[in-house]
C-alpha cells in the first residue's frame, strides 16, 4: 500500500512538471508575431532654392527607422544616398524601396536661386486730404499734379474730407483721425512728414524725400474676375531683419466734379471749376489702417488677397492699386508702388 502511495506521488510530481515546462515552453506561442507592412518616407525640405540639400526618411509602420536599408528614388532614378542635392529648378517626385514594400511619392520643389540686390528702386508717398468743397484745396491739387510733371517716383492718394464732399469714404475717415487730421488742405509725405502749405510751392519738399535707392522693393500684380480682385503683392527685402508692415489701398482716376478755389492765380482764377479731374481718389483700404505685419523669411515674401472690387468704384478700368511699406517701429514709408488692375509688375532692382 505505502509502494502505491508513493508511486502516485510520484507520477504527480512528474504531471506538475510536465505542465510548468510546457508552459514555459509554449508561453511565446501567445505572442503576436509584428511585421513591416507598410513604409512612408518624409523630408526636411519640401521646396529649396538650385544648390539645395534635402535629406529623406523611411520609418516603417511599427516606426522603425529603416533609411539605411531603402533605396531612394528620384523621378524612378535611384540615388546612392538619403539626400540629394538640387541643381535644377523644378518639381521632383521621390519615394523609397525598402525590400518589396515601396512608400509614398512626395513632390520637392526647386526654384532658381534669388539674388538679393543691393537696393531697389525708391518711390514717395503723398497722402493728401482735400474736398471739393474746399477753396484752398487747389493748392495742395496743383501741388499733385507739379509733382506729376515732374517724376514719376511719386504716388498720391486723395482723401477726401467733410462737408459731404462725394467722394468721403468712412475708411478714408478713419486713416484721418490716425493720422490727426483734422482740416484740409493737408499732406504726409511718407506718412509721417506734413508737407508745407502752399504746398505747390514745396513740390521740392516731397522730391527731396525721394533716396537713391530703398532697403525693400515692391511688384503689384492682379486680375479682376467677375466683381472679384485677386491680388498678389511681392514684397523683396536687402535686409531680412527689418520689421515691416504692408498696407494696401484701391483707388480710382478720372472721377469729376466741381472744385471750390479761393487762389485768384491757379486754375484762371475761377471760383467753381467745373469737371475737376481727380486722380488716385482713395476708394478702399484692403488692409488694417496702420499696416499688416509680415514675417520675412526669406528675400522675398508674397502677400495674395482676393477682394471685392469696391461698390464706389466707378470704372474698373480706372481702378489702381497702391501698396507700400511701413517701418514697423517708425511707421515711416520705406517704399511704394502702384499699378492698374490688370497689371503686372517685376521686383524693380538696382
Amino acid at each position: 500500500m505505502k509502494r502505491n502511495l508513493k508511486l502516485k506521488s510520484l507520477l504527480s510530481s512528474l504531471l506538475l512538471l510536465v505542465l510548468v515546462v510546457g508552459c514555459t515552453e509554449t508561453e511565446s506561442d501567445f505572442e503576436e508575431t509584428q511585421t513591416v507592412t507598410s513604409v512612408t518616407i518624409s523630408t526636411d525640405q519640401s521646396a529649396l532654392e538650385t544648390g539645395g540639400t534635402a535629406t529623406f526618411t523611411v520609418l516603417s509602420n511599427l516606426g522603425t527607422n529603416l533609411t539605411s536599408a531603402s533605396v531612394f528614388y528620384i523621378n524612378d532614378v535611384a540615388i546612392a544616398n538619403s539626400n540629394y542635392t538640387f541643381l535644377t529648378a523644378g518639381k521632383y517626385n521621390v519615394k523609397a524601396v525598402y525590400q518589396n514594400l515601396t512608400t509614398n511619392v512626395i513632390q520637392i520643389t526647386v526654384q532658381d536661386q534669388v539674388v538679393i540686390p543691393t537696393q531697389f528702386v525708391n518711390r514717395v508717398l503723398v497722402e493728401e486730404y482735400s474736398g471739393t468743397w474746399c477753396g484752398n484745396c487747389p493748392r495742395i491739387l496743383y501741388g499733385t499734379q507739379l509733382l506729376k510733371e515732374q517724376t514719376d517716383k511719386e504716388v498720391s492718394v486723395q482723401i477726401h474730407l467733410f462737408n459731404n464732399d462725394p467722394f468721403i469714404t468712412a475708411q478714408g475717415n478713419a486713416l484721418a483721425t490716425a493720422q490727426n487730421v483734422s482740416g484740409v488742405p493737408t499732406g504726409r509725405i511718407n506718412r509721417t512728414i506734413n508737407w508745407s502749405g502752399p504746398q505747390y510751392q514745396n513740390v521740392n519738399q516731397v522730391l527731396n524725400e525721394i533716396k537713391p535707392g530703398a532697403p525693400v522693393g515692391i511688384a503689384i500684380n492682379s486680375t479682376l474676375d467677375g466683381g472679384n480682385i485677386n491680388l498678389n503683392v511681392l514684397l523683396g527685402y536687402t535686409n531680412t531683419a527689418l520689421q515691416t508692415k504692408l498696407v494696401v489701398y484701391i483707388v480710382e482716376d478720372n472721377l469729376f466734379y466741381s472744385q471750390a478755389n479761393y487762389s485768384s492765380n491757379l486754375y484762371n482764377g475761377l471760383s467753381s471749376i467745373p469737371d475737376f479731374e481727380y486722380d488716385g481718389v482713395l476708394r478702399s483700404i484692403v488692409t488694417p489702417i496702420s499696416g499688416e505685419a509680415i514675417t520675412v523669411s526669406g528675400s522675398q515674401v508674397t502677400k495674395n488677397y482676393t477682394i471685392a472690387l469696391p461698390s464706389n468704384v466707378a470704372n474698373a478700368n480706372n481702378a489702381k492699386i497702391v501698396a507700400f511699406l511701413v517701418d514697423a517701429n517708425s511707421n515711416a514709408v520705406l517704399n511704394v508702388r502702384q499699378a492698374r488692375i490688370g497689371q503686372n509688375q517685376v521686383l524693380e532692382s538696382l
